[in-house]
């Protein structure tokens, strides 16, 4: 019976000895990687800094690009409607009368003037 409960007893010791070595193992590549964290982690600021200006001027520039394309755009559309619109009138001056030829070649100098002014 002593014998039984020694043999327990010295198999819980060696247990015991092999999970206290590996805390001790485990505690030195613990601080191991905290010391390269503490080292590193200062550039991986500086490099997180950096990654964050790139994102906000690509950010900066592609609302830019938007902008632009909405702006030429809404300058094709007015382009074509005024062109339309002249064009319309020109036909409705052109088949009410040809008497107002003034008139038409008015229009057309009037539409290629401001064709020319808008571009």
């Amino acid at each position: 019976m002593y014998i039984f409960i020694a043999i327990i007893f010295i198999a819980e010791l060696i247990i015991a000895h092999f999970i206290i070595s590996n805390l001790i193992k485990w505690d030195e590549k613990v601080r191991y990687y905290n010391a390269c964290v503490k080292t590193f982690n200062p550039l991986l600021q500086t490099c997180l800094q950096y990654g964050r200006c790139l994102v906000s001027s690509f950010k900066n520039s592609f609302e830019g690009v938007i902008l632009y394309v909405k702006k030429k755009r809404e300058q094709f559309i007015s382009k074509i409607i005024f062109a339309v619109a002249i064009y319309s009138l020109l036909i409705i001056f052109k088949i009410k009368t040809n008497k107002a030829k003034k008139i038409y070649k008015l229009a057309g100098a009037i539409k290629d003037l401001v064709l020319e002014l808008a571009v």
